[in-house]
């Protein structure tokens, strides 16, 4: 009889704590991922024009020097983009992609 009644509190306990842990994940879970940041246009356009030269091949330094220092990341934006433009366009790996520009700003 003691048996059947700790196995029965274990499994109320676990059906209480199911929807409790859920609840939490809910709460934790989600995130604000700042787009409302003023300056976030600016980084989509960097990443973008870095993502449509990544698709041509060619890295250009010019543009990316337009699109700031690394301190501002916008100049990092354009790496990125360009390295997965660079992949999705079939040009090659991270690597092959990655020997194309200068390095990383």
């Amino acid at each position: 009889m003691k048996l059947e009644s700790y196995m029965l509190m274990i499994v109320l306990l676990s059906a209480l704590m199911v929807p409790m842990s859920i609840g939490t994940y809910l709460a934790y879970g989600s995130s604000d991922d700042d787009d409302d940041d003023a300056n976030d246009s600016e980084n989509q356009v960097c990443y973008h024009s870095g993502f449509e030269a990544g698709q041509s091949g060619s890295y250009n330094q010019t543009q990316q020097s337009d699109c700031g220092n690394s301190e501002t990341h916008y100049a990092h934006a354009y790496y990125q983009g360009f390295i997965q433009g660079c992949i999705s366009s079939g040009e090659g790996n991270y690597f092959a992609c990655e020997n194309k520009t200068p390095g990383p700003p």
